[in-house]
């Protein structure tokens, strides 16, 4: 969500703070819509939409705003393979931990993970999880340097900016990142018979670091095999702020309405500290 066409607050990305409600969600759900539209342009027989991003709700996209022949879905992503799915297009991924950019993490604040030495982020988790062919991905420019692995594939660059905390679109409208995004991704698909197919590593050194934490390395098989480890570290990661963000309901703008605006603030703040490390 938080390398998203239309989004420029880091507010807007955090499901406990009103710009998350006024505006970060429509950004993102037009963004998906888009690039789902345009896969059912190129032939899609059908789109799943897999909403994940665990700052905001349930669901952070409007379901009500998807088109005919889109369904969502909120699994966990070392579950796509069961999905059947052919090819996997990312919309709006942020840079991962240690890079200057937009929100840069790696799944959440304070963790850091590597591969054989070699620093990934999401998207890597996320492509190596479905192992399929990657049509495409739509994100910050700071990524694009960062995917190594990944870097075959079609990006497409939505915001720009080296600040931590805002970001600047790439387009001057968002009928123009509507446009641009629904193109792209009706051209990745029908590129899939020439899309990279990243496979997972095997038999690798997997390394989680929590802030304020010694390296941890695994010896793994199978990328399947760190769904754990990275479940570990990400609760380690949120250690720090589920006194607060488990406390507090995200489910509607009713219930945001009525929640504690100090423990908002402090969560937000809390955070924001994090990122910054």
């Amino acid at each position: 969500m938080e390398a998203i066409a239309g989004i420029s607050d880091v507010r807007e990305t955090f499901g406990w703070c009103r710009e998350y409600w006024d505006t970060g969600r429509q950004a993102y759900t037009r963004d998906v819509v888009a690039a789902a539209q345009g896969l059912l342009d190129a032939g899609a027989d059908e789109v799943i939409v897999l909403d994940n991003h665990g700052a905001g709700a349930p669901w952070n996209i409007l379901l009500e705003q998807l088109p005919e022949g889109v369904r969502g879905e909120s699994v966990n992503v070392f579950d796509l393979p069961r999905a059947g799915i052919d090819g996997l297009l990312l919309v709006g991924y942020h840079p991962p931990a240690g890079i200057e950019g937009f929100v840069p993490h790696t799944y959440v604040p304070n963790v850091r993970l590597s591969v054989d030495g070699v620093e990934i982020g999401e998207a890597h988790g996320r492509v190596w999880a479905a192992d399929v062919p990657l049509l495409g991905i739509t994100g910050h420019e700071a990524l694009c340097p960062t995917l190594g692995a990944l870097s075959e594939a079609p990006f497409l660059t939505v915001q720009t900016g080296h600040e931590r905390f805002h970001a600047t679109p790439a387009f001057e409208d968002a009928a123009e990142s509507t446009e641009t995004i629904r193109d792209f991704a009706r051209d990745c698909l029908r590129g899939i018979h020439d899309a990279p197919h990243p496979r997972p590593p095997s038999n690798y050194a997997f390394e989680a670091q929590v802030f304020g934490g010694e390296k941890v390395t695994l010896q793994l098989a199978r990328w399947t095999d760190a769904r754990e480890p990275i479940g570990a570290a990400m609760s380690a990661g949120m250690a720090p702020f589920m006194p607060l963000f488990g406390t507090l309901d995200k489910s509607s703008p009713q219930a945001f309405a009525a929640q504690d605006p100090t423990a908002q603030n402090r969560l937000t703040e809390l955070v924001l500290d994090a990122l910054q490390r």
